[in-house]
């Protein structure tokens, strides 16, 4: 239940304070007797007059909350003083602790397992037609279809019994509002009012991100998200060592006082073997947002580090190496990242698929064009294709193109991966990868207000020796 909020109208009460035309020693003359009169009087007339007043909203039940304007993404807060649960032209009705309309006039149902539009409706007492009608007015916004079960149905009635109003609960912050109009219905797809606040966290590195994430309190999605940020420039697998540290500012969500969710990531600074890699999020002029340096240059580059999650590598990089089957010494040009087959296998850059097929010792494999001709990425020992990447078809970074096998020279389920450019293979371990698009000249001036109030705020998280990273002095704190 969301805490009571406390308001002490004694402080705005009219006579109080200087120039009111009293001294406080008449104040506290007075008796108390009469002054409970005085009171009950007052009340007796204010009732009478709000009686014969128009309705109006509620304005004691908005959201109050802090701005974060020039710290959040988009420099507005999110919440919203229009309860979007309040009928058009009706009483504000009690709400439940989840801003679900209760109390007179409003019916709620739960949607049944296989249960349809037309099916609630024989228990909701919705005529074939009316639902037929809803569906038909939601299709464009949200087809009935999408309804699921164990989501709320709310439903007010006209004074005749006809339904005049509909909600379905999409989830915690959308919901499909149907209104009589005439004979039919109109749909739109809302949002509840929300607010958000900035959570901070700090956290260091035992055995894993996700462990060191755990006892930090970070909710898993905020962690994959960190991960996902720094994860150009750190293999969260193979980099991390004991000691490293984090700390990140990022929201969470809420409705009616309860969290509903986290949002993005505002500022993340993540410390490795002694080197601090930081990220601070923009939305430019142009509504496009990411993840930049502090010098303005994003934190994305055109390739990833790794083509699979979360694996261990089985072989490195090497210009000469004992074969596990040829049984002879001969160069290993790439590195061998072991995984359970299945496991996707994700592009490390946006390109073109050259060759996908069987290529005797790499078995099944795929090969990737990137940027013109001057990089080359292949994956090979897969045990299948993702069907999208077929011969020609164009891949986004990220995007599954197969899956982990032991086709052909292989002794074990690994992925086997090689980084060229212009034909000559490179150490995908240590090969320095190209750098993303940078902010434009024209957004330097906004992002660098960001930066400033976010980095601030960033650089008092923590214990007071993670300064050392920021000076470059010594090693992370133990």
């Amino acid at each position: 239940m969301p805490k009571p909020i406390r308001r002490d109208f004694a402080d705005r009460s009219p006579g109080h304070g200087a120039g009111d035309g009293g001294s406080d020693t008449e104040r506290r003359a007075s008796p108390p007797r009469l002054a409970a009169m005085g009171l009950g009087v007052a009340t007796v007339v204010a009732s009478a007059t709000f009686a014969n007043l128009p309705e109006a909203p509620n304005r004691l039940a908005q959201s109050h909350h802090l701005s974060l304007a020039g710290l959040s993404p988009t420099g507005t807060s999110q919440a919203l003083d229009i309860n979007p649960l309040q009928p058009a032209g009706a009483k504000q009705q009690a709400t439940a602790p989840d801003g679900r309309p209760e109390g007179p006039g409003w019916e709620s149902y739960e949607l049944r397992r296989g249960e349809n539009l037309s099916q609630l409706g024989q228990r909701a007492d919705i005529s074939a037609a009316t639902a037929l009608a809803l569906a038909r007015a939601s299709a464009d916004v949200f087809p009935s279809r999408r309804m699921r079960p164990g989501h709320a149905i709310h439903i007010r009635r006209s004074e005749a019994g006809a339904p005049a109003e509909i909600r379905y609960e999409i989830d915690d912050r959308r919901y499909v509002r149907w209104q009589r109009d005439g004979s039919d219905f109109t749909a739109e797809v809302q949002e509840y009012p929300v607010t958000t606040h900035v959570k901070e966290a700090f956290g260091k590195v035992e055995s894993s991100l996700f462990r060191a994430g755990e006892r930090a309190g970070l909710p898993e999605k905020v962690t994959m998200e960190l991960a996902r940020i720094f994860g150009w420039d750190i293999d969260f697998t193979h980099d991390l060592r004991r000691g490293d540290w984090f700390r990140v500012l990022y929201q969470e969500v809420y409705r009616d006082g309860e969290r509903i969710g986290t949002g993005d990531i505002l500022a993340a600074e993540f410390v490795t073997r002694g080197e601090s890699h930081r990220a601070i999020r923009f939305t430019d002029g142009s509504g496009r947002t990411d993840y930049y340096q502090p010098n303005g240059r994003s934190v994305r580059k055109a390739f990833l580090r790794s083509p699979v999650k979360f694996s261990r590598i089985t072989s490195r990089f090497s210009r000469s190496r004992d074969h596990p089957i040829l049984e002879r010494r001969r160069a290993h040009m790439g590195v061998d990242y072991g995984a359970p087959t299945g496991t996707p296998v994700r592009a490390t850059g946006d390109g073109r698929v050259i060759f996908r097929g069987w290529k005797g010792g790499y078995g099944r494999v795929v090969m990737l064009r990137h940027a013109g001709r001057r990089y080359t990425t292949v994956y090979a020992h897969m045990s299948g294709f993702d069907s999208d990447a077929r011969d020609g078809a164009r891949v986004k970074q990220g995007e599954t193109i197969g899956y982990v096998g032991q086709s052909g020279l292989a002794t074990g389920p690994h992925l086997h991966y090689e980084f060229q450019i212009r034909g000559r293979h490179r150490n995908p371990l240590k090969v320095d990868l190209p750098q993303a698009r940078p902010l434009a000249d024209k957004y330097q001036q906004a992002f660098s207000r960001k930066r400033h109030h976010l980095e601030a705020w960033l650089e008092a998280v923590g214990p007071a020796a993670t300064r050392l990273a920021e000076q470059g002095e010594g090693n992370p704190p133990s």
